[in-house]
């Protein structure tokens, strides 16, 4: 069943955009987070933390480890729902970097594969459409519609892991996104509103909502924000691990 997380914390914390793998990106980011806001830091993720990176498993069973210790918290994505889908036995479109993490995963011994299928699965179907942190942030794989807020109906499933889309593609091969942000009346006591899945090479800001995804995989840098301080953290991308096809 479908929820979302009304979450209450006392502890600094930061959103972190789309990870897809890059797994030295977001622990240097995690290090530097800490030195700044301090140790008892939680993490929150607009999700994909897997495909398109060199180290997705890795990534993955590294934020597994972190949400059981109470450090660390995770949205649904489209990446890791396709994944969950694709372990369930669905069939599925691997493309778009998702081979990087379907070949990690069947090179893995058999026994190996069935110990995380289980574990990998339990944790996704646990994760949350989008958290509400402190009554004033939200929290959305692919943003929200204020409307939205509140519910978890297929609709609101859809917009969350997918957002809007024109059928039409960029230059840079990605699908075209229409820009909901564009259109959020921002009244007195709206929330801010942070969304990855729309890849920026800067963080974008547009009434109260932030765009955090800056293409670690494809070789931009990975991004975090703090939306108490209004601070962003950049760590540049090691390498690109990814591009999209001519």
């Amino acid at each position: 069943m479908e929820y979302y997380l009304n979450l209450q914390l006392k502890n600094p914390y930061i959103v972190v955009g789309d990870i897809h793998g890059c797994y030295n990106e977001f622990k240097s980011l995690i290090n530097v987070a800490k030195e700044k806001y301090g140790e008892d830091l939680i993490v929150i993720s607009v999700g994909d933390t897997i495909d398109r990176g060199d180290y997705n498993l890795k990534t993955l069973l590294y934020t597994i480890d972190l949400y059981y210790k109470k450090e660390y918290y995770e949205v649904k994505s489209n990446h890791l729902d396709k994944f969950v889908r694709w372990l369930k036995g669905s069939n599925v479109s691997i493309s778009y970097g998702m081979q990087k993490t379907v070949s990690e995963f069947l090179a893995l011994n058999k026994n190996l594969q069935e110990e995380l299928r289980e574990k990998i699965i339990s944790y996704y179907e646990g994760l949350p459409l989008y958290i509400i942190v402190n009554n004033n942030v939200v929290v959305a794989h692919a943003g929200i519609k204020d409307e939205f807020i509140g519910r978890t109906d297929k609709q609101v499933k859809s917009f969350v892991l997918y957002g809007e889309t024109t059928g039409k593609y960029t230059e840079k091969g990605f699908p075209e996104r229409k820009d909901w942000t564009k259109y959020r009346k921002v009244e007195e006591n709206s929330p801010k509103i942070v969304y990855g899945h729309v890849v920026f090479d800067e963080p974008y800001i547009n009434n109260l909502c932030y765009g955090v995804d800056t293409g670690a995989c494809l070789g931009n840098k990975l991004t975090a924000y703090n939306p108490e301080k209004d601070e962003f953290i950049f760590i540049k991308s090691e390498k690109a691990y990814f591009k999209f096809e001519d």
